[in-house]
């Protein structure tokens, strides 16, 4: 292909890229999301007679970044995350940057070019470790559905695995011999191979034995949960099945499959789990993504302030001190 036949227009380009981001080996689900990121993003250009790719310049780039920071969304009027304003501007780059290697953009202006700093916020709404039993428990009155909901919550909170991890997971996956769940084309296309424990794995086998087989149909595949139509379960329902789980828990917090990935980390981490480990669990290509699980309650901030802080103790300074004066008062 020579240098002549590469698109210009934006359009063109985005497709380029993103048939190029399948050819290196990226997820569809990965292709996707980019498509639908700068789809917004030409859609935007258009009105204001930017068709292509040459007319991309850093100052437009920073009317974009304007553009997303004064945005407000139609259902609640509330502005974009910054955290979704930064991935916005990314998918953006990483094109120019993408294209730039083809020669379809002469040079790398869009490297000076600065995104907003990544927000490193601490997670919210994680279930304590007491609160795991009642979102279980909830899956009891729902009979064989009940069962099938009772393995998905099991195996998301004994191995941390990604919604689309789970949705993906085939009959195959699981080795109940050697205890591992086998997670296959994770985040970045790798595999990967998760420890679960045993009480999770008999629920497994239990929805396996009592309900599966009157859920499967020829659409079913090897696909390890399946939906009421027989087919794979799909992410959109894991999402609404274990956000109801809990919230009708009692444990007065939100939260959907993240919030026991969430979890998982943050109970690993708490009681003594090395890092590196925990970052290999959850499928992180970098360490920084599993810092973010090493925050503390205040509960535990306040145990630990009482217990090492000398002003806290009770024979801390501040006490020595006011001893010290009783005691000079009481002198002759």
């Amino acid at each position: 292909m020579t240098s002549e036949t590469y698109p210009t227009t934006l359009s063109a380009c985005v497709s380029f890229y993103v048939d190029d981001c399948l050819a290196r080996g990226q997820s569809d689900a990965t292709a996707y999301a980019k498509t639908t990121v700068l789809k917004m993003f030409v859609l935007w250009c258009e009105p204001q007679g930017i068709n292509d790719v040459s007319q991309v310049d850093l100052d437009l780039l920073e009317r974009y970044r304007k553009h997303l920071y004064r945005y407000r969304k139609a259902r609640d009027h509330e502005p974009l995350e910054l955290a979704t304003q930064r991935m916005r501007l990314m998918a953006v780059t990483g094109l120019l940057k993408r294209l730039h290697y083809f020669g379809i953009v002469p040079s790398d202006f869009y490297s000076r070019f600065p995104l907003p700093r990544a927000p490193r916020q601490i997670p919210k709404q994680i279930p304590d470790e007491d609160e795991i039993a009642p979102i279980l428990h909830q899956t009891t009155t729902k009979g064989r559905m009940g069962l099938r909901d009772r393995a998905i919550l099991e195996v998301y909170y004994a191995t941390g695995i990604r919604r689309a991890e789970l949705a993906g997971l085939d009959i195959r996956d699981v080795d109940f011999k050697q205890k591992i769940v086998t997670v296959r084309k994770g985040k970045g296309g790798l595999d990967r191979r998760v420890p679960i424990a045993q009480q999770s794995l008999d629920r497994v086998e239990q929805y396996l034995n009592e309900v599966r087989g009157s859920l499967a149909t020829m659409a079913s595949g090897e696909a390890l949960f399946l939906g009421i139509s027989g087919k794979r379960i799909q992410k959109s329902k894991l999402t609404t099945l274990v956000g109801r789980y809990i919230r009708r828990s009692g444990i007065g917090k939100s939260g959907s499959c993240h919030a026991l990935r969430h979890a998982t980390a943050t109970h690993m981490l708490r009681n003594g789990a090395d890092i590196r480990y925990v970052q290999e669990m959850l499928g992180h290509q970098c360490i920084e993504s599993t810092q973010i699980y090493t925050h503390v309650t205040i509960t535990d901030l306040q145990g630990v302030y009482s217990k090492t802080h000398p002003a806290a103790q009770s024979s801390g300074p501040g006490k020595l001190l006011e001893e010290a004066r009783r005691t000079q008062k009481a002198l002759p």
